[in-house]
């Protein structure tokens, strides 16, 4: 298999993959809530949530840098898995230490005389130690990763969604109280690690684990900032509800999150690809003839390419789309006359954030992965002070303004620090022709889908790869790297 046919294979099964377990796992979601009461299901998401927050670490970070030790140095990559599984485990112990007290604490304050208070302790234990362990799959996929063996992590993932989805099912259809789901969800995530730790050994490769403290300090530490980076990342998706709240009133926070819990959905696009050029950045990221940048110019104007006619198509069609996802009430066009308005901004930093996700695979393929935090900081500090004073004077749709500017400020900074270090992207290459195709396309189907809808949604399928291909958007390069796709023997690199 080629190289190309090869990242084309390992991106589309980790695609494929991620589509169906959100498929699954929603399909499970809703057996679920329709089981669970109005007071469970608020139970239900409080204990995500402090589960989510107490395992929030850097672990995603040593995966990344651990990727691109394997990548790098294959001799060797069984004596760096190693390393990291003795660090994931030692952070996973640590923070069991630390939620252990806090579920009691938390359910001690606020669930008191609810009646609630021992299923949530339990509950949220078991869902906090699920994601602990989960740290041990998570570290096998660093495996497949960098040794581009993603459809079998691909297959892995879909049993892991079947199995979870089982659970929902099952419970719901038994009765089970609610802790019970997630000693289920435990066991499950538990087989599971098991399982991908088996295929990890049968089918790549048979990790020496080195019991070496101080290497996985090292490991943890080179990870900081990938680790504070996910973090801002984290706070950066959160942070607009806060202000609305805080500025506006509570009330008019699904005026923003309807939009956006919608969109950012498509966030596991760039998500499930990135993972199938990463090794291969890393590799590129060694000589210093250019080819780094090529890769990583073409990466990121695919990514952008594959967002600006799915943005598009959802932001013209708004209307019949956004009530899939808020309350099908007959007032709805004047409850959520603003997140019709919100909607087009919140695509616009959706479709940004496409490349700018792919930054992060740069800065760590160059060994500099504190630039990951030193970006996202810019723009949660830009969104933060954009938040405030556009919410107070522009309500709602500030908060759309300041989405684009904090995914421009991302992208901006990001590219000045490649260029800083000797490793500059074309930037004009990059955005200018394929956003003109974007805007085209948006104007000609935003008036046709007035006319007719299928009329809007032929135009966006067949007016934006003609301008694609009219304009040149795909360099000769690119091109290269498509026809290697499609006819073994051209190589991209010639």
């Amino acid at each position: 298999m080629t190289r190309a046919r090869l990242l084309a294979f390992n991106a589309v099964s980790m695609l494929a993959a991620n589509i169906i377990a959100k498929f699954v796992l929603f399909i499970g979601l809703i057996y679920l809530l329709q089981f669970l009461d109005s007071g469970l299901e608020s139970v239900y998401y409080l204990i995500t949530a402090f589960a989510a927050l107490i395992t929030m670490n850097f672990q995603d970070g040593m995966i990344s840098i651990t990727i691109r030790r394997i990548a790098t140095d294959l001799d060797n990559g069984a004596y760096h898995l190693g390393t990291c599984y003795l660090a994931s485990l030692l952070l996973g112990l640590i923070l069991l230490l630390i939620g252990i007290p806090a579920v009691f604490i938390y359910a001690n304050s606020t669930l008191e005389g609810s009646g609630l208070r021992g299923e949530f302790i339990l509950a949220a234990l078991a869902m906090t130690g699920a994601l602990l362990i989960g740290y041990g799959a998570s570290t096998a996929g660093a495996g497949f990763k960098a040794y581009e063996k993603l459809s079998i992590e691909a297959a892995l993932i879909v049993l892991h969604a079947l199995l979870s989805a089982g659970v929902y099912v099952v419970g719901s259809k038994m009765g089970w109280p609610l802790s019970k789901f997630f000693i289920g969800l435990f066991i499950v995530t538990f087989i599971y690690v098991v399982i991908v730790n088996i295929a990890l050994i049968a089918f790549v490769v048979k990790p020496r684990i080195h019991f070496n403290v101080k290497e996985a300090w090292e490991l943890f530490r080179e990870s900081l900032g990938l680790g504070y980076g996910t973090l801002l990342r984290t706070l950066q998706d959160r942070m607009h509800p806060f202000f609305i709240k805080s500025l506006i009133g509570q009330t008019l926070i699904t005026q923003f999150s309807s939009p956006n819990q919608l969109l950012v959905q498509l966030k596991f696009i760039p998500l499930s690809v990135r993972p199938a050029i990463f090794p291969t950045l890393a590799r590129k990221a060694e000589d210093e003839t250019g080819t780094f940048q090529n890769y990583a110019t073409a990466l990121m104007k695919f990514l952008y390419l594959v967002a600006l006619p799915m943005i598009t198509l959802l932001i013209v069609a708004r209307g019949d789309v956004l009530p899939l996802v808020t309350s099908m009430d007959e007032t709805f066009e004047n409850e959520y006359a603003m997140a019709l308005e919100v909607y087009p901004y919140v695509g616009m930093a959706v479709a940004l954030s496409f490349p700018s996700q792919v930054l992060r695979s740069l800065f760590v393929a160059l060994k500099k992965p504190e630039f990951e935090f030193h970006t996202v900081l810019t723009g949660v500090l830009v969104l933060a002070v954009l938040d405030f004073f556009l919410i107070k004077n522009f309500g709602v749709l500030g908060a759309g303004y300041a989405a684009v500017a904090c995914e421009l400020s991302i992208l901006i900074y990001g590219f000045w620090l490649l260029e800083r270090i000797g490793r500059p992207l074309n930037v004009l290459n990059l955005f200018l022709l394929p956003t003109l195709c974007g805007i085209i396309t948006f104007l000609l189907a935003e008036h046709l889908y007035g006319v007719h809808w299928l009329f809007g949604v032929a135009s966006v399928l067949v007016v934006f790869p003609v301008l694609v291909l009219s304009l040149r958007v795909i360099s000769p390069l690119e091109w290269a790297i498509v026809r290697e796709v499609i006819k073994p023997g051209s190589s991209a690199d010639q």
